[in-house]
């Protein structure tokens, strides 16, 4: 009798700890069985995919070569491959159990960064290319050639095992995360997409039936192998601008004879910080406005007619960068009424603010921590930005860090530098991310 009790008293402990778990969101799955082994046996293959990658990279909507490869490497895996998006020729999707619907969509971005390589390693960059006509050296500075590796093999890995599978999986190679480097947007009439954006509005997430979007970005200065995820606010918003000042030059010794373009630059550089402590309810989040380029004179003498300015808008809030976007040009002219002088203001609108999906956030570090891999919810945001947030506007998603540093090493050269540098071992964490995100995750 006791051990009927007993057993009881156990089935609604159980129960009640089920219940718990339905009531926060988390979702529990057994670990995939073949995943270690599977992605070990593939690993030597992930490594050699990144280390040609990283030799070849090539600049935003210019990544025919790279399309090639991705292509041509998803077709001898049985793997049925889209191409010819309108405004992203470049990009590539795969797709396995198309029938099943009910997709989940993982992102890989494949361009790279007009930087110049310094890395002393056997498979340095040597590519070159153009940005807006101009030549320049080409390197994969942020990792996209990790990110095109980790999920090409595990595509392969679940292709292999796509009967196990209870829907489709769309593998989406996206170019021009970087921007697009064709078009100046600071000079064109009408400013070029990303490639997130591209594929959106050309019909991606309805085309395929996408119910969730994961992608994955290696990270300097965190620990190998190591997976963050935020809930919300994950990557802040970027948009850039361009004031021209158009005064009256005169001689430095009579400005009363003409309008002074350097000074009515300096003051629309104060007076825009005032944005951010006046305008803003710094309650729900933070923004930045940066200038980083200011030109302006020709003589010691002379007192400036023109001045120009780009710089860089950011915030953590939606509703925050509205605010910044349409304040900025006002004051921008306000200064200029006040001095005289004419201003021009363009906003160059780029990415929202990446959002995680706080629920699936959490289920998705759940699922990761039951398949054994280093995964935590995160409150960490580097501050940078990132068009996936344009596929988390249309379908609940998660963006997800990985480390890629040695855990001692407290100096390791930062995404975007010319010595940036990956530990490949990591790789295998985020081709296991990828693989747990597509085939565990609760639909909503």
């Amino acid at each position: 009798m006791k051990d009927i009790q007993k057993k009881e008293m156990n089935m609604l402990k159980i129960s009640a700890c089920i219940a718990a778990l339905m009531m926060t969101g988390i979702v529990s799955a057994a670990p995939i069985s073949w995943l270690d082994s599977a992605v070990n046996a593939e690993y030597d293959n992930t490594v050699e995919m990144r280390h040609y990658l990283h030799q070849h990279g090539e600049l935003g909507n210019q990544e025919y070569e790279t399309q090639k490869y991705i292509k041509a490497f998803l077709e001898k895996q049985g793997i049925k491959t889209v191409t010819g998006f309108k405004d992203a020729p470049t990009a590539v999707i795969g797709i396995i159990n198309e029938e099943k619907g009910d997709a989940i969509g993982l992102r890989a971005d494949i361009d790279a960064l007009p930087i110049k390589e310094r890395n002393e390693i056997d498979y340095v960059s040597t590519a070159k290319g153009k940005i807006f006509g101009e030549e320049t050296f080409v390197s994969h500075m942020c990792g996209h050639d990790a990110h095109m590796s980790m999920l090409l093999s595990a595509a392969k890995i679940m292709a292999e095992h796509k009967d196990e599978i209870d829907r489709a999986v769309v593998f989406v190679f996206q170019p021009a995360e970087e921007g697009d480097s064709l078009i100046n947007p600071y000079t064109a009439d009408n400013l070029p997409n990303s490639g997130a954006k591209a594929l959106v509005e050309d019909d991606l997430i309805e085309r395929f039936k996408i119910k969730h979007m994961f992608g994955i970005h290696v990270m300097a200065r965190q620990d190998a192998g190591k997976i963050l995820i935020s809930k919300g606010a994950t990557l802040n918003s970027i948009d850039g601008f361009k004031i021209d000042v158009e005064g009256v030059q005169a001689h430095g010794a009579m400005p009363w004879s003409g309008v002074d373009a350097t000074l009515t630059a300096s003051q629309i550089v104060v007076s825009m910080q005032q944005l951010i402590s006046r305008n803003i309810d710094l309650s729900q989040g933070m923004g930045v406005i940066t200038v980083g380029k200011l030109y302006s004179g020709e003589a010691d003498n002379v007192m400036s007619g023109k001045a120009q300015m780009t710089g860089t808008i950011r915030s953590n809030n939606n509703e925050i960068r509205k605010v910044l976007i349409k304040r900025l040009p006002e004051i921008a002219a306000g200064v200029g009424i006040s001095t005289g002088a004419n201003v021009t203001t363009k906003i160059i609108e780029s990415y929202p603010v990446t959002m995680n999906d706080p629920k699936l956030a959490e289920n998705t570090v759940s699922l990761l921590q039951e398949n054994n891999i280093d995964a935590e919810i995160s409150t960490w945001n580097p501050g940078a930005s990132e068009d996936f947030s344009f596929y988390a506007l249309e379908v609940p998603s998660v963006f997800m860090f990985l480390g890629v540093d040695k855990p001692d090493t407290d100096n390791a050269a930062n995404n975007h530098s010319d010595k940036f540098m990956i530990e490949d071992e990591a790789m295998k964490a985020g081709v296991k991310a990828h693989i747990v995100a597509a085939m565990q995750t609760k639909l909503n």
